[in-house]
């Protein structure tokens, strides 16, 4: 083979690995494509070699760099596509808790509808939700306060029961 058809070959073995990693991206291969990309991309510097020492290393520091290229490319197409989630972060994002939506805080007072050895059901005005004792066991029916809110955790203590108004 001559010197020009060496690098015809190592160019369309270099253009062929670009081309497998650009697919990759937009096939379910379990990396086989990756594989005969990278083989392609070793060919065609092995390709180069055969013309002489100076086209083998040009080809051998030009495979990076077409690679960076093509998965850079294919990473832009993919999260353009309707096919991928888009994952938007907005002004309400971030960690909530059903205390918020119940109106529950430091301070609300509430019934252990289940014993909290450490952690039970306890029913507030807005509505139940669990909670972890902050000092020991507690049994159902007593009365709970909240103590502190760490998370997702409600942490209550036990409290003098709430006289109810009398008819």
């Amino acid at each position: 083979m001559t010197d020009l058809a060496w690098i015809a070959l190592a160019s369309l073995l270099l253009l062929a690995g670009a081309g497998l990693i650009i697919l990759e991206f937009f096939v379910v291969s379990g990396g086989l494509i990756a594989i005969a990309a990278i083989g392609c991309a070793a060919g065609a510097v092995a390709a180069a070699f055969q013309v002489g020492a100076s086209a083998g290393w040009a080809f051998a520091a030009a495979v990076p760099v077409v690679g960076v290229a093509c998965v850079r490319w294919a990473l832009t197409r993919v999260q353009q596509t309707s096919l991928v989630t888009q994952a938007e972060i907005t002004a309400d994002a971030g960690y909530r808790h059903a205390t918020e939506a119940l109106g529950i805080a430091i301070g609300s007072r509430g019934v252990l509808v289940t014993h909290a050895r450490p952690t039970g059901r306890a029913r507030f005005d807005g509505g139940e939700c669990d909670v972890q004792s902050a000092a020991g066991p507690l049994d159902k029916g007593i009365a709970v306060a909240v103590v502190r809110i760490d998370g997702p955790t409600v942490f209550v203590t036990a409290t003098a029961p709430v006289p109810s108004p009398s008819p």
